[in-house]
């Protein structure tokens, strides 16, 4: 069965071996996401669940694949690293079990701070690139059984797979395409894996890669976090290969003046073209970076961290705490069969109300942001600071810098818009559109009813004052005059009026002075002499205007309306 991603998963669909999945989080290329509960586990204890997609699963390369990435990651046990619990096969589906992280997404942060105008402090940007070089520096020195370094590359550090924690701790994510020596999957001929614009020179050209690979990669997440702008990116493969490639890297003080010149000598250093030129190790860029905001009161400790999280991205937070609320909803209970009818008895008297015991009924006060953290200045720097004057970065998609598009979702956070709410929103909310848009068509429908079908007594009394003379038409202006022509009373009345002629290709409605006159053909309609205004509605509703004057006793004809 096919779940959406963002949707709870249905409770007769749940059951899968050891683990209950409780809803779908995601779906990539390669795997579909689940938050999950392994059997016999208490309430609140939650993970991820990462399947292999059906539809690959007899395919050799992707299954050696996917084992490697869980065999990998089952060995790297660091606090900044995404914990893998287990990974085995099921029903002939193989899939991994990992910690579930509270948290955001650094890629949904840095859209977040694009769309606002604002910057991050030089500290924050600090403080997360620092523990993203220990969890590096821990996978590139992980040994084998014998003690052997298994050479590990992650090739694909990029902003959607570091997540800062609600405690402030920052978790790599997603060593799906990572390589160590000894591994059994092997690139297919002609495939460059990780996200474009993060990878290295030597990764664009296919050259043997080691941890150098990563450093490089990490500094372009730091350089957009000072400058909340794409390095990189550009509007095809080609041209970001040839970005990061040859042309000239801008430098980071044209975004940020302010940057301490330490700051400014680890970055250029870890950007470096040439693996050589680079730090040999993460753990070396972390130090050098420490170093550099020394003065400033060094990096961001998890505690400063975790207060901008819920400071400046609660409402994402809450968004997340929707995902534990709904997992932990019990099960609703079976309906009762109904009970057979009981003869009718008489009304017994009602009992006074027993009074509540002490603790019953207590409400439980919600946690606030202020429960769980003091209240502190946000870390978020506004680009109209009084300290910092910048530019506001380029528009790049509608203006907008964001890390998030043409990212394909293989991690289990790798789309930050997940919401198990969705269905029922969406589902609200369509039905509030067909009723507005039935009111709408009925007042519509109604409008025009009135409109067109005015009633006949109306019409009647809409009609100008006619004389009694003018009640029977006289004949066409050819015929022969009328026997009392000679009558100066008679004369006298008939030069009062004009008479007024129109004809239409299809039925028309005529209004003169804004009053309804009739439907076409009009022939010598009587009118007081002077100016007036036509209206002809036609087919469909269109209209046309005309102006028209009348003189008394002669006839003005406008000939034929064509539609």
């Amino acid at each position: 069965m096919t779940i959406p991603a963002g949707t709870l998963v249905p409770r007769d669909a749940r059951d899968f071996g050891s683990y209950q999945l409780i809803a779908k989080l995601a779906t990539g290329g390669m795997a579909e996401i689940f938050l999950a509960r392994a059997n016999g586990s208490t309430k609140g204890e939650v993970m991820v669940l990462k399947r292999i997609l059906p539809h690959l699963a007899e395919d050799e390369h992707f299954v050696t694949m996917f084992r490697d990435e869980a065999d990998l990651a089952s060995r790297l046990n660091h606090k900044n690293i995404c914990h893998v619990h287990a990974f085995g096969d099921y029903a002939g589906t193989w899939f991994i079990a990992m910690e579930y992280l509270h948290g955001v997404p650094l890629s949904r942060m840095m859209t977040r701070l694009s769309k606002a105008g604002k910057m991050l402090d030089m500290r924050v940007v600090a403080g997360i690139i620092v523990q993203a070089c220990e969890g590096l520096h821990a996978a590139h020195e992980a040994r084998d059984e014998k003690g052997q370094l298994m050479g590990v590359v992650h090739r694909d550090v990029s902003p959607p797979n570091i997540m800062v924690t609600g405690d402030g701790t920052v978790k790599l994510l997603d060593f799906g395409i990572a390589k160590a020596r000894g591994a059994n999957s092997r690139t297919r001929t002609g495939t460059v894996k990780g996200k474009n614009a993060y990878m290295s020179p030597e990764q664009i050209l296919g050259k043997p890669l080691d941890r150098r690979s990563d450093v490089f990669a990490l500094a372009i997440v730091m350089y957009e976090m000072l400058a909340i702008k794409r390095l990189f990116h550009r509007d095809s493969d080609f041209l970001t290969f040839k970005a990061i490639t040859e042309e000239p890297i801008p430098d980071i003080r044209e975004r940020r003046p302010d940057l301490p010149p330490g700051m400014r000598a680890a970055l250029v250093q870890a950007m470096a073209r040439d693996p050589n030129g680079r730090f040999d190790s993460a753990l070396a860029f972390g130090n050098a970076l420490r170093s550099s905001v020394a003065t400033l009161g060094g990096p961001a400790t998890p505690s400063d961290l975790a207060r901008l999280l819920f400071t400046d991205f609660g409402d994402e937070m809450a968004t997340r705490d929707e995902i534990l609320k709904a997992a932990d909803e019990p099960a609703p209970l079976p309906p009762k069969p109904p009970l057979p009818p009981r003869p009718a008895r008489p009304t017994p008297p009602i009992p006074p109300p027993i009074p509540a015991r002490s603790g019953e009924l207590a409400e439980q006060r919600p946690r606030t942001k202020a429960d769980s953290l003091p209240a502190v200045p946000s870390m978020i720097v506004q680009q109209a600071s009084s300290q910092i004057v910048m530019p506001r970065p380029p528009p790049l998609a509608d203006g907008v810098l964001d890390l998030t598009s043409s990212v394909p979702v293989d991690t289990w956070m790798a789309d930050p818009d997940t919401d198990l709410l969705a269905a029922d929103r969406r589902k609200t909310l369509r039905t509030m559109l067909i009723a507005i848009g039935a009111f709408a068509a009925l007042g519509v429908g109604l409008v025009l009813f009135f409109y067109y079908y005015e009633p006949a007594d109306r019409r009647r009394e809409a009609a100008p004052p006619v004389p009694d003379a003018a009640v029977v038409r006289p004949p066409p202006p050819d015929a022969a005059p009328p026997p009392d022509a000679d009558d100066r009373d008679k004369i006298t009345a008939l030069s009062r009026y004009g008479f007024f002629s129109l004809a239409a290709t299809a039925k028309t409605t005529i209004y003169i002075n804004d009053k309804l006159y009739g439907e076409t053909p009009l022939t010598r309609l009587p009118l007081p002499p002077g100016v007036h205004k036509v209206k002809a509605v036609g087919p469909r509703g269109k209209t046309k205007q005309l102006k028209i004057t009348i003189y008394g006793g002669k006839d003005t004809d406008e000939g034929t309306i064509t539609w």
